[in-house]
């Protein structure tokens, strides 16, 4: 019987520890936590109503994620990443996203590309209105939604690694004024590619895609 009890308090730990984490990663995809920010356990065990330890758990895998860094007797913090860091990441996704063209360009149905159609869509009418949130979680379902459908778990998995790391950095690349607009321009033309069923048009329309989205990125970044 105490074998039971414990083998369900740890199930409902590592549930707890799952929800945290994931509540955790989406304050940093959304930008509440930013880059240096110190973790409030105990304001974020308040928020979730949860305990302190759940949260601490969710921290250390957050960890081994590249999110957060856990300073000894100090707390965990927003990872803060440095220009080199963050460039060194973008051209693994450079090589990572040319992959996803190619295997969606035989692989994409046509109710997938009328998802991604749609999705366009959307963004350009958040672009116009300059709706940066909006426009923002609409670009990782877009990219989410070609990496969902490429059908290989194993580039997933890669592929999932490094945008979770970027997530410190993405954002900021799409502040300035009319980049909203550029971005999603970039999107029309690998759509187009990928409804065109041109494999190297695709993968080069994605490969300059993410490498435009570096360069607005190291621009907003060490622009006065």
């Amino acid at each position: 019987m105490d074998s039971t009890k414990d083998r369900i308090g740890q199930r409902r730990s590592s549930t707890l520890t799952s929800i945290a984490r994931d509540a955790i990663e989406q304050l940093i995809i959304s930008g509440e936590l930013s880059a240096g920010d110190r973790i409030n356990e105990s304001a974020l065990a308040a928020r979730f109503d949860i305990s302190r330890g759940p949260i601490r758990e969710a921290c250390r895998s957050l960890e081994y994620a590249g999110l957060i860094r856990n300073v000894a007797n100090h707390g965990a913090y927003v990872r803060e990443m440095s220009l080199e860091e963050a460039r060194s990441l973008y051209e693994v996704r450079r090589a990572l996203t040319a992959l996803v063209g190619e295997l969606l360009v035989e692989r994409a149905t046509p109710e997938l590309i009328a998802e991604l159609e749609s999705l366009v869509e959307q963004m350009g009418e958040a672009a116009d209105c300059e709706d940066l949130d909006d426009y923002y979680q609409l670009n990782l379902k877009f990219h989410d939604t070609m990496m969902e459908h490429a059908g290989n778990t194993a580039l997933a998995r890669y592929y999932d690694d490094i945008i979770k790391q970027l997530h410190l950095f993405r954002r900021r690349g799409l502040v300035q004024r009319g980049n909203l607009k550029a971005s999603n321009a970039e999107h029309v033309v690998i759509v187009t590619a990928i409804a065109a069923r041109d494999a190297e048009k695709a993968s080069k329309a994605l490969r300059d895609h993410v490498m435009a989205g570096w360069m607005r990125m190291e621009q907003a970044l060490t622009d006065p």
